[in-house]
């Protein structure tokens, strides 16, 4: 149904709009620096397509002129005035995506239920959970951890912030500090470990933005598939859409174009509330109100370039067992972009002399289509109730009690992303509507518009992802320029 709706005055050409979503999607990217090669390509394309066709053809469907001025903009607000900065290699933090990706195909290949209890598919996960109290709830199914709604209690004051947290979530961050508890050296570890430990409500009960959900689909796929989920992710989604620089580990050859991973002051407290050292924490401490105090808009020294995105080593050691599959994922911009052709062609990778299907039409609608209530209160845990924004960003008027990224008006969640039900609500064009999106921590926002085979991503290296409206403006002005 997705797939086949169109819109009145805009012509869906598979391989125009196709070129035109791409054509945002890179244009976008090319503003922060993420592809080393942008002048010598985009721009050239850019110059091709303009003098191929008029700035505004209806086959074409979209305005090179407005794309263009927004790319310009972009430019000029976030890369000119240091507020953030780009590179070859950019560490993809949109993951949870691709796992739910690999989930869609688990279900449809092995012919999976949603309904299916995960401790069904995933041995080390107990059939009987319990809450903070004590009492029994009903069961955890594949579902939920495809849609934040599972109820689990780790939480980073990173996303949510302490003030909002329960007594089991805080439990946790004290017991991480003291340095309590076994550290997991593998996914089944730290998905076993995690059994262990009590929901803050009822499976399916609440919307709360979680990374274990993802971890527990992922385990699901190597049981099925008798591979581990970085072997799985290699062989059926990145080698089929030629994205060659994907993955959990990356070739060292392109370690010298690793960037570091830049903070926002305003997010070094939050960060150092998980910190065992009790100095590291101090000097985080000051470290973020001293530069608030001096206007400095960038702290790139925690991070450096080349740093792995959870655990403590390189990107390209391959000794690495812990594959994260929900914030683990480490790849180039180019890469990033040919999954956005994959999403806007049918689920297909077009080469110059083949075409290769990557997705399936159920995988495609699964991710496009909303499943869940709106995503605001009561059903989205302590969430703010907000609008004219996909969710509040710094400096939004938000309690500290709240929970500001289980914010989503106008929106639901769909098996692996966020969808866009009611644009006017969120003050973005009527068009927008059908879009899904999602985001990394580090600031890698892209979306997807399957009615108007239209995409779009902006890659950096800055946390926190809530810093600046980034997201809005990119869905707004992209949609604007569709003629």
């Amino acid at each position: 149904m997705w797939a086949n709706l169109s819109v009145p005055g805009h012509r869906v050409n598979r391989v125009s709009t196709t070129a035109a979503a791409v054509l945002a999607g890179a244009c976008i990217a090319w503003i922060v620096g993420l592809f080393q090669w942008a002048p010598a390509v985009l721009l050239p394309r850019l110059r091709v397509r303009t003098a191929a066709t008029p700035r505004s053809s209806p086959t074409d469907g979209i305005n090179i002129d407005k794309l263009a001025l927004l790319a310009k903009d972009f430019d000029t607000r976030y890369v000119q005035t240091g507020r953030v900065k780009g590179g070859l290699l950019a560490v993809v933090h949109c993951g949870k995506v691709f796992t739910a990706i690999a989930g869609l195909q688990l279900c449809e290949e092995k012919g999976i239920s949603l309904e299916t209890p995960i401790s069904a598919l995933v041995p080390e996960w107990p059939a009987k959970l319990r809450d903070e109290s004590g009492k029994v709830l009903p069961p955890l199914l594949l579902k939920h951890c495809l849609t934040h709604t599972g109820g689990f209690s780790k939480a980073l004051p990173t996303v949510h912030p302490l003030p909002s947290l329960r007594e089991a979530e805080l439990q946790r961050i004290k017991d991480q500090i003291r340095g309590q508890g076994r550290t997991p050296q593998t996914l089944r570890e730290a998905v076993e470990l995690e059994g262990q430990r009590p929901q803050i409500f009822s499976p399916g009960r609440h919307f709360n933005y979680c990374g274990v959900g993802s971890q527990l689909v992922a385990r699901a796929v190597e049981e099925a598939f008798g591979m581990n989920i970085a072997e799985y992710m290699q062989q059926r989604i990145f080698k089929p859409a030629s994205m060659d620089n994907m993955g959990f580990v990356i070739d060292e050859l392109l370690s010298k174009n690793c960037v570091s991973t830049d903070y926002h002051p305003w997010v070094l407290p939050a960060v150092a509330a998980t910190i065992p050292s009790r100095w590291r924490r101090m000097r985080l401490r000051i470290t973020g109100l001293w530069c608030q105090l001096c206007g400095q808009k960038l702290v790139d020294n925690i991070k450096p370039a080349g740093s792995g995105v959870i655990l403590p080593t390189k990107l390209w050691d391959r000794s690495l067992k812990f594959f994260h599959p929900d914030a683990g994922l480490v790849g180039t911009g180019a890469d990033f972009v040919k999954w956005l052709q994959v999403m806007t062609g049918n689920g297909e990778q077009a080469e110059a002399d083949r075409c290769q299907k990557v997705l399936s039409q159920f995988v495609l609608d699964s991710l496009a289509t909303p499943i869940t209530p709106e995503l605001q209160p009561p059903f989205a845990l302590d969430a703010p109730l907000t609008s004219n924004r996909l969710f509040p960003v710094r400096g939004d008027p938000v309690q500290r009690s709240h929970r500001p990224f289980n914010s989503f008006p106008g929106q639901q969640f769909s098996l692996g992303g966020c969808v866009i039900t009611n644009p006017e609500k969120i003050g973005l064009p009527k068009r927008a509507e059908g879009t899904w999106h999602w985001m990394g921590f580090a600031s890698t926002y892209f979306f997807v518009n399957p009615r108007e085979k239209l995409s779009a991503c902006f890659l950096t290296q800055l946390v926190s992802h809530r810093t600046y409206p980034i997201l809005d403006e990119l869905v707004t002005g992209v949609h604007e320029s569709l003629t």
